[in-house]
């Protein structure tokens, strides 16, 4: 029996998913999609796959080879476009009389999950693979077991005894978890991974080969090397700095945005002191923007709000920076807010738990017809100097 296996071209809807590699080969709890696919298809009986693939061809070929390693022959044809179902079979499965049937499978699920659309969203990949964890331990995969219920463990990981795992969790082959690390619950971490004493992993898969840093909170995200996207909101973070979240295999090249160069703002009323303008934060300009902001508030305002919904790019100097003020304003008697955070931004605040410890305020986006959206605060929490310290010393 033959089978025809489509790969999926790139969707703009997990185009972040497809940055390095074709949907069809991105990893998926060990292995890829191709992989999943040829495996069940050869315990069906099948005894030849022709693949078509339109993205990236060449690395799908690479992927599979000629299919040696399932004992079977395995061929990869490129296409200009992803073809459905019915367009690969009127071009590829139509048999003289007498051959076998052609088995044609279009591979945006997994198999036995024709249901679960992988690529419909960042939350339909991360179900799937939820999904899919129990069934991801084979018979083939010699030393990957249930260590506890709900808890699947690659044979060459090493976990610190202070660490704790909660179930769900997958955590594949050569990965690290030191100190007192929480993993869990619903986390996967592929092969790889090394996790720094204190960070927590929950609701998120951390791709192959990622960093994870000391105290660092990774929370409904999917992260790959310096590249953070939270499924839930489907933003993206390029996280600026090698120890919150990076490469181990390549040197850290975090892709920083354009910012465009507006001249900063501020404003005083007397009692309000107002910070606009702001477009970038960083080892580039933090001292002068802390010179000039201590500058203004010498008059003694009640309140200093920093507007950051022009904010770009900001990397653990002006985070530093940041904490910094927030220390000098509450000696003296004076609240800071930070308004409007990016999304990016926000989640960069939540990984580094330094959203903690900042008054924030923002205005949620609605769209005509729905209510008056409404103000979002976080409160800074009572021991943020503390904290604070800790993390920049």
């Amino acid at each position: 029996m033959k089978a025809l296996l489509i790969c999926p071209d790139q969707r703009p809807e997990v185009a972040l998913l497809a940055e390095s590699r074709p949907l069809a080969v991105v990893p998926l709890l060990g292995k890829c999609l191709v992989e999943y696919w040829i495996e069940y298809l050869v315990a069906l009986g099948v005894r030849e796959i022709l693949i078509t693939a339109s993205d990236r061809p060449a690395q799908v070929r690479a992927m599979v080879g000629d299919g040696t390693r399932w004992g079977l022959p395995i061929a990869v044809v490129a296409e200009s476009r992803e073809l459905s179902a019915e367009q690969a079979s009127e071009k590829y499965c139509a048999p003289p009389d007498g051959l076998p049937p052609v088995v044609v499978v279009r591979m945006d699920h997994l198999p036995g999950r024709p249901g679960q659309h992988l690529f419909e969203s960042y939350a339909a990949w991360f179900a799937g693979l939820q999904a899919w964890m129990p069934r991801a331990q084979t018979l083939e995969r010699i030393g990957q077991c249930e260590v506890q219920p709900g808890v699947w463990v690659g044979l060459r990981t090493r976990i610190d005894p202070a660490a704790r795992l909660l179930a769900p969790c997958w955590l594949g082959d050569y990965v690290r978890v030191n100190g007192a690390s929480v993993i869990g619950p619903n986390a996967i971490l592929e092969d790889g991974v090394v996790v720094a004493a204190g960070a927590h992993v929950a609701q998120s898969v951390i791709g192959p080969a990622t960093f994870v840093g000391a105290q660092t909170r990774v929370e409904n995200s999917i992260a790959h090397h310096h590249t953070l996207i939270n499924w839930t909101s489907n933003s993206c973070l390029r996280v600026p700095d090698a120890f919150w979240l990076s490469s181990l295999r390549e040197p850290s090249a975090a892709a920083r945005p354009e910012v465009r160069r507006e001249p900063m703002k501020i404003e005083s009323n007397g009692q309000k002191l107002s910070v606009t303008g702001l477009g970038e934060l960083s080892a580039v300009n933090s001292t002068r923007f802390q010179e000039k902001v201590h500058t203004a508030f010498a008059a003694l305002p009640s309140v200093i709000e920093v507007d950051l919904s022009h904010l770009r790019f900001i990397d653990s100097c002006g985070l530093a920076t940041l904490c910094s003020l927030q220390r000098d304003a509450h000696a003296q008697g004076i609240s800071l807010r930070l308004l409007n955070p990016e999304p990016a931004v926000r989640q960069l605040l939540e990984l580094t738990q330094m959203h903690q410890f900042f008054e924030i305020d923002w205005v949620e986006p609605s769209w005509p017809g729905t209510p008056k959206p409404a103000i979002t605060q976080f409160a800074p929490a009572a021991s943020w100097s503390h904290h604070t310290s800790k993390i920049f010393s």
